[in-house]
């Protein structure tokens, strides 16, 4: 197995969930009609924002313009989009687990791809997460990939370096194929102090 992250954050994963989502879909589904993922990730912004925004209405303007729930929005929108593009069988599960622990939140997605998938996915990861400097890497990569912008690694860069979050993807072999499998922990209340 193979692992890339900057996850400092594994005792968060031990405590008993709050709640806890679990969800299968198809790559195929979401190529198909890429808006699913966005609509996706809206939902899961959405229904967990009442917990981290527990006192604002639902059909308030608070709850529309919540950094809260745009940015697990935001979040989850990039996992889910890299694991669609980063399937080889569009028709194998993409698994995932959305999980509240009090104050935070862990996003958990699995998918199955092969080999040429994984060359072009861990060169990405091995330069992100070895970056000094992820803004200046940000806009290295907006300037050189203009033309590319899908397999770029800009949508993880700005995850990283915009929001309160700790993020480990694993590589594991079955067989031919290979498991990906990305782990974000969001911290609602910020970063914790070491």
């Amino acid at each position: 197995m193979r692992k890339y992250g900057n996850f400092q954050s594994a005792n968060n994963i031990n405590q008993e969930p709050d709640s806890k989502i679990q969800i299968h879909l198809k790559p195929l589904d979401l190529m198909r009609y890429w808006r699913r993922i966005g609509i996706m990730s809206d939902f899961i912004g959405y229904f967990y924002g009442f917990s981290f925004l527990p006192n604002v209405p639902t059909e308030s303007m608070d709850m529309k313009n919540s950094d809260i729930v745009n940015s697990i929005s935001t979040v989850f929108n990039e996992l889910l989009e890299n694991a669609a593009k980063y399937s080889y069988d569009k028709k194998a599960d993409i698994e995932i687990s959305l999980i509240h622990r009090g104050k935070t939140f862990e996003m958990l997605v699995r998918n199955k791809t092969n080999e040429s998938n994984v060359t072009a996915y861990e060169a990405s990861l091995k330069e992100i997460f070895s970056a000094k400097d992820l803004e200046r890497l940000y806009i290295e990569k907006l300037e050189t990939n203009e033309n590319d912008p899908h397999h770029s690694g800009i949508g993880l860069i700005m995850v990283l370096k915009d929001y309160p979050v700790e993020m480990e993807v694993s590589f594991e072999s079955e067989g031919e194929d290979t498991i990906i499998t990305s782990r974000v922990i969001y911290f609602t209340n910020g970063f914790p102090r070491s």
